[in-house]
């Protein structure tokens, strides 16, 4: 049976692992950290556009080692909540996914249709807080569910950033050069080297990232980010 991305509302309860909602009243840490953070923004559009953005809908063309087919993927990231919709598509595969407290986690792969499993879920909702677009607007509205510090680098002559949440465990970190370029993202279950700062509209963001390992690399196609919340039926499942 093949299933179409268009979205019903369907209502769940909301499980308090969900957090990150903004929260104003000044980002915890080390001043120095916090500063160099606020100086990393600076670099990619300044606080006062970043402050303002509620979604970014980017686009990359990815180059994974184990298959025959690049692939485009269109993905809508909403930033005050940890909800992402994308769609993936080359000449021979389709698929599509997407993950919110709401919706659960749940893809359509050339048209078969998924859900995953709660611990899935789970950790997207455990990682959601700190993807690298949802860090850089944290920095600019100064939200206090994040806690700056610096880190120890592996790379001489920059400055790693971590970020923790209100339990105080470190959940990504970035890592700077000399003109407060971000040149690495990092989660504990990831890490991509990125390249340098390329403009879209009012927007600096890295022009390419590659795995830590060499398997994947991506290359950002086009960026736009968006005053208005992502309308919350993308990110439910679809209807048959």
């Amino acid at each position: 049976m093949k299933y179409f991305v268009t979205m019903p509302f369907i209502f769940l309860t909301v499980i308090s692992l969900v957090s990150a909602q903004e929260q104003k009243g000044g980002i915890r840490g080390d001043s120095a950290a916090i500063a160099d953070a606020q100086a990393m923004v600076g670099t990619m559009g300044g606080m006062a556009i970043w402050s303002q953005l509620k979604s970014v809908h980017f686009v990359h063309e990815w180059f994974p080692w184990n298959r025959v087919d690049s692939y485009v993927e269109n993905e809508i990231l909403d930033l005050t909540g940890p909800r992402s919709w994308a769609d993936r598509k080359s000449e021979i595969n389709h698929s599509a996914r997407a993950y919110s407290p709401e919706g659960k986690r749940w893809s359509v792969n050339n048209g078969e249709f998924t859900y995953a499993s709660d611990k899935n879920l789970e950790g997207d909702l455990e990682r959601a807080p700190f993807n690298f677009y949802r860090l850089v607007r944290a920095v600019a509205i100064g939200d206090s569910y994040y806690e700056i510090r610096f880190g120890e680098g592996d790379i001489p002559g920059t400055r790693r950033l971590e970020f923790a949440g209100p339990n105080g465990v470190v959940g990504g970190w970035i890592i700077l050069n000399v003109k407060n370029e971000p040149i690495v993202k990092a989660t504990p279950q990831y890490r991509y080297t990125l390249g340098p700062l390329k403009r879209f509209g009012n927007l600096f963001v890295p022009a390419w990232g590659v795995y830590d390992n060499g398997t994947t690399r991506y290359e950002m196609l086009s960026l736009s980010g968006d005053r208005i919340p992502p309308d919350s039926s993308l990110f439910l499942p679809p209807s048959k």
